[in-house]
C-alpha cells in the first residue's frame, strides 16, 4: 500500500510541473505576440513589419497628394537644411531618418509635428535608373547640389511608371537647374546621411506626383506613386562611389561648358550663376468659362506658379479703373464694377507678344517700390476671380494651396486688377485659372495704397 502510493504523488507533482510550464509558455507567448504586434505596428519602416503589414493588406501603397490636402507642412532651404542637420551626430540621422520614413509609409497618418518639405535651387549633377532591387522600383532619381550651398546634396526620386522613364533621362540631364518652390513642389525629406568627405545627402520625393517640363524644349513627364516600395533596399538610393561619379561628371560637364567656377568667403567651389534650363512644374490649363469653350483634346501643360495664401478683402466687390498709360500717381477710390468699360489695345497669338520680363506674385511688393516705369513686364500665376464685371475682374493668388500647408500670407495684400479688351468677356466670379509665358498678362501699372494694398494693374494681351 504504501509502495503503490509514493508513485501516485511522484505522478500529480510532475502533472502539476508541466502544467506550470506551459502556462509560463503561453504567457510569454501572448506577451512576446503583444511586443511583437506592437513593434511591427509601431515600425512599418522595418523591411519585416512593412512585409507583414502589406501582406495582412495593413498597410496602404504611397498616396497622391492633392495640393489643397497634403500634409501640414515646413519649408527647408538648404541653409535651413544646413542648421537643422548639419551638427547631429550619425545616430541622430538616422533616427531623424527613421522618423521620416515612417511618417511617408503611413501616408503621414499619426505622423507627429510638420512634415519637412525641401525647397530652394539646385543644379543637376546627374540621373540614374531606379530599378526593382532599389527602394523605388521604377522612375529616375537624380543626384543635384545646392546652388548656394555646395555641401548640400539634394537626391530627389521622380517615381514614374516604366514606359515614361527613357523620357525623363532625355530630361533630366546633367547641369539642368531644379527649382524646388515653396507651396507646390511639395518635395518631402525621408532620408539625411552625412558622406565621408562632410557634404550631407538629403532624399526627397514629390508628395503631389505632378507633371513636369524643361524650359529648354518640348515634352513633359508625368509621376506615378509606386505600387509598393523596397523597404530592404534602405535609403539613400545612391551611394558614396555613385555620388563621386556624379561629382566628377559634373566638372566635366563645367570644363566642356567653359564655366569657371567660382569660390565662397571660405575658398569652397561654388555652382556658377547663369542662366540655364529649368525644370518646371506643369499642368493642364484651366478653362474660365468652360461652357463658353469648344473641347479640345489635348490641352497643352503650362507651368505653373506657386500659391501664396491670399485673403478676400471687402474691397474685392469693386474693380479699379485702369489708366490706358502707367501713371505713378496714388490709385483713386475704386468706382463700382458695373461703372467700368472696356478699351481697345493690340493683342497676340499666344506665345507671339513682345518680350518682356515675367514675373509672379511673390515679386509684386519688390516692383512695387520701384514701379513699371518703361519697363516691358507680364505677369503669371494661378489665379481666383474675386469680383467680375462686364470688362475687369479682380483677381488673387490661390492661396488655398498654401494656407493649407500653413504658410503665412506674406503677400495677401496684393490684388489684381484685370482690363479685358472690348468684345471680351472676362472669366466669372469664383472661377480660376493659370497664366504662364504664352499667355501671361501685361503689367500697366502698380501702385500702392495707404493701408499696405498692392493693386496690381494688367491688361490681357494674347487673343482667345
Amino acid at each position: 500500500m504504501l509502495g503503490s502510493g509514493a508513485p501516485r504523488g511522484r505522478s500529480k507533482g510532475t502533472e502539476l510541473f508541466v502544467w506550470t510550464i506551459v502556462i509560463l509558455l503561453l504567457v510569454a507567448l501572448a506577451l512576446g505576440s503583444w511586443i511583437g504586434s506592437y513593434y511591427v505596428f509601431g515600425h512599418p519602416e522595418n523591411p519585416v513589419s512593412y512585409a507583414l503589414l502589406t501582406r495582412m493588406r495593413k498597410l496602404d501603397p504611397p498616396k497622391k497628394f492633392d495640393l489643397t490636402a497634403a500634409p501640414r507642412g515646413e519649408f527647408l532651404n538648404p541653409e535651413k537644411l544646413m542648421e537643422r542637420y548639419g551638427e547631429k551626430t550619425p545616430r541622430d540621422l538616422y533616427v531623424a531618418s527613421e522618423e521620416m520614413l515612417r511618417a511617408f509609409v503611413r501616408n503621414y497618418r499619426l505622423a507627429p509635428g510638420l512634415v519637412p518639405y525641401v525647397v530652394g535651387e539646385y543644379t543637376i549633377l546627374d540621373s540614374y535608373e531606379l530599378k526593382g532591387p532599389d527602394f523605388f522600383p521604377s522612375g529616375v532619381v537624380v543626384l543635384a547640389q545646392s546652388k548656394d550651398h555646395p555641401n548640400v546634396l539634394l537626391e530627389h526620386i521622380f517615381p514614374a511608371d516604366p514606359k515614361v522613364v527613357p523620357v525623363l533621362h532625355r530630361m533630366l540631364l546633367t547641369g539642368l537647374d531644379l527649382q524646388l518652390s515653396r507651396g507646390l513642389d511639395l518635395s518631402a525629406l525621408l532620408n539625411v546621411k552625412r558622406l565621408d568627405d562632410g557634404r550631407i545627402q538629403f532624399t526627397a520625393v514629390p508628395l503631389v506626383y505632378g507633371s513636369y517640363a524643361t524650359t529648354s524644349g518640348p515634352g513633359t513627364f508625368s509621376l506615378e506613386p509606386p505600387k509598393s516600395l523596397n523597404i530592404s533596399a534602405g535609403l539613400p538610393i545612391l551611394g558614396s562611389v555613385m555620388v563621386a561619379e556624379a561629382s566628377q561628371k559634373f566638372m566635366a560637364y563645367r570644363r566642356r561648358a567653359g564655366l569657371e567656377a567660382t569660390t565662397s568667403p571660405d575658398g569652397k567651389p561654388l555652382v556658377p550663376q547663369r542662366s540655364s534650363p529649368q525644370l518646371v512644374r506643369v499642368q493642364r490649363p484651366v478653362a474660365v468659362n468652360p461652357e463658353d469653350e469648344a473641347p479640345t483634346p489635348a490641352p497643352t501643360p503650362v507651368p505653373i506658379a506657386a500659391a501664396d495664401p491670399q485673403q478676400t478683402p471687402a474691397a474685392d466687390n469693386e474693380v479699379p479703373a485702369v489708366s490706358p498709360t502707367p501713371s505713378p500717381t496714388p490709385a483713386p477710390s475704386p468706382p463700382s464694377i458695373a461703372s467700368t468699360a472696356g478699351g481697345a489695345w493690340p493683342t497676340y497669338g499666344p506665345g507671339q507678344m513682345p518680350r518682356g520680363r515675367l514675373l509672379g506674385i511673390p515679386d509684386m511688393n519688390e516692383l512695387s517700390s520701384r514701379g513699371v516705369g518703361g519697363e516691358r513686364v507680364y505677369l503669371g500665376g494661378t489665379f481666383v476671380v474675386t469680383a467680375s464685371g462686364p470688362n475687369r475682374a479682380v483677381l488673387r493668388a490661390q492661396g488655398a494651396i498654401a494656407e493649407n500647408l500653413g504658410i503665412k500670407g506674406k503677400n495677401s495684400k496684393v490684388r489684381v486688377i484685370a482690363e479685358f479688351p472690348t468684345g471680351s468677356k472676362p472669366p466669372s466670379e469664383g472661377s480660376s485659372f493659370s497664366r504662364d509665358s504664352m499667355r501671361p498678362f501685361q503689367i500697366t501699372d502698380i501702385r500702392v495704397g495707404a493701408d499696405g494694398q498692392v493693386n496690381v494693374f494688367v491688361r490681357e494681351v494674347t487673343r482667345q
